[in-house]
């Protein structure tokens, strides 16, 4: 999975890697982002976002990622975010969750490999959909660093396509 703050080029990668990976003859899958098929009706994100939003998003990533593991015909699922980035956002707007938390913990356990993806100021631009709100971008990241560090969770300072391909095609 590729995990950080939101506009940082995670969906822009993830279609590089998979491309990347199918002309290596290895079927990859791009899982992509939750949040951008969540229903229209009542549903915010960002700073606005509510319980329920975030909830959806967390369980319904959770159950994509789930179908995608009955199929056998994929060697490698690229999911543009984790469970784990998902939840900064309910952190954030509402602190934590102790069943959403055990979780998360537990659902973090299932991804091969995560790799970070740093903030690119050239990314935060309006898509009707994102916040562009710096600050907040910020703090997501830096959020998502404590997280990371707090539950002790093995990650890769996402390079370079390049490096990405070798660190995946290692686990194969």
């Amino acid at each position: 999975a590729l995990i950080g703050t939101h506009a940082t080029g995670k969906t822009t990668i993830c279609y590089e890697l998979v491309a990347e990976l199918k002309k290596r003859g290895v079927n990859a899958e791009h899982l992509v982002e939750i949040a951008r098929e969540a229903p229209k009706a009542g549903f915010r994100l960002n700073k606005g976002t509510t319980r329920d939003s975030q909830s959806w998003i967390l369980h319904t990533q959770i159950a994509r990622e789930l179908e995608f593991g009955t199929r056998p015909d994929i060697e490698f699922l690229v999911c543009d975010r984790s469970v784990l980035d998902n939840y900064i956002y309910y952190i954030n707007q509402f602190g934590r969750n102790h069943v959403l938390d055990c979780m998360v913990n537990e659902h973090v356990k299932t991804y091969a490999l995560l790799f970070k993806i740093p903030i690119n100021p050239l990314y935060l631009k309006s898509d009707n959909f994102r916040s562009t709100d710096a600050l907040f971008q910020m703090r997501i990241d830096a959020l998502l660093d404590i997280e990371l560090m707090n539950r002790e969770i093995c990650f890769q300072n996402y390079i370079s396509v390049g490096q990405t391909i070798e660190s995946i095609l290692g686990k194969k």
